[in-house]
């Protein structure tokens, strides 16, 4: 994840509390800082929160903070670490300076910049995503570049976007690094996945269509029913619900949002019991998702 100075910066015109260093040059006290994120929303706290929320990870995956070579992006790099240790329980966060990333830019760092990015994709374990939401515009042309050599997806949002955006792949002829789920197939008629009420109060959002089309062609897909426990799924993505079926197969939340009054939660029941059957079909349904919607 590219970090920038949203944390610092965020000008917090609609929000109260507002940050304690609106207007300062610094964060300053850690402290402070951390009681002030702990009781606002992820979304709004910074655009590195956003996408994590977004992106909904695991305890145990490893969160890697790309911060440029200027004391701004330190300091924020340092409290956000803070923050998703402390607050979030993540218990693998580090941080990884950018040599020359600043406010002299030159294309060397950019170079080194592309460079490690491959060390880290090729050194990583499991699954990787490039999350290019924060820091200079710079760093994320770099990170889509690097991530569409190596078919590593690369997401990304702002502040006032309402879902997470994968971009394209530009080299139609690399294999993506995010596979398709291995989950055994649904024995159930793909005609009869989709179960949802034609005459139920929730209103559809348009891209419903492309939804429901994606989830019965997809074979671990066993059932899709409304749940208003999926509205609690980031807007327009996917969560990892917290229960399972009665016979122990995990769920995916969807929560699609077009307007105040035009929504749509439903439940994904998979064929998938282990941990990993989760973590691969989150990813997977997650990635497609966000490059339909």
């Amino acid at each position: 994840m590219t970090v920038g100075t949203s944390l610092l910066t965020n000008l917090d015109k609609d929000l109260q509390p507002q940050r304690p260093w609106v207007g300062q040059k610094t964060i300053g006290d850690p402290e402070q800082a951390l009681a002030w994120m702990k009781r606002t929303d992820l979304e709004l706290i910074s655009a590195e929160t956003n996408t994590y929320y977004r992106l909904d990870p695991t305890p145990g995956d490893a969160l890697v903070l790309l911060h440029s070579a200027t004391p701004h992006g330190l300091e924020c790099a340092r409290i956000l670490k803070l923050f998703f240790e402390r607050e979030l329980g993540q218990q693998q966060v580090s941080l990884v300076p950018l040599p020359g990333i600043d406010y002299e830019l030159e294309g060397s760092s950019l170079e080194r910049m592309a460079e490690l990015l491959k060390q880290l994709a090729e050194s990583a374990k499991g699954i990787v995503t490039f999350a290019a939401t924060g820091g200079f515009k710079a760093q994320a042309m770099i990170m889509a570049v690097v991530g569409s050599q190596l078919g590593i997806p690369v997401c990304y949002i702002h502040e006032q976007y309402k879902s997470l955006v994968y971009l394209p792949y530009l080299q139609p002829e690399v294999q993506p690094r995010i596979p398709r789920a291995g989950l055994p197939d649904s024995g159930r008629p793909r005609s009869e996945v989709i179960q949802l009420q034609v005459d139920s109060s929730h209103h559809r959002p348009r891209s419903w269509v492309k939804v429901e089309k994606l989830l019965r062609d997809i074979p671990w897909v066993d059932l899709v029913r409304y749940d208003p426990h999926a509205y609690s799924a980031p807007k327009n993505s996917v969560k990892a619900a917290n229960r399972k079926t009665e016979d122990g197969r995990h769920i995916l939340w969807i929560h699609l949002h077009q307007s105040q009054d035009t929504h749509l939660a439903v439940r994904v029941e998979t064929t998938g019991y282990t941990p990993e059957h989760l973590e691969q079909a989150a990813a997977e349904l997650r990635e497609r998702l966000g490059r339909l919607v």
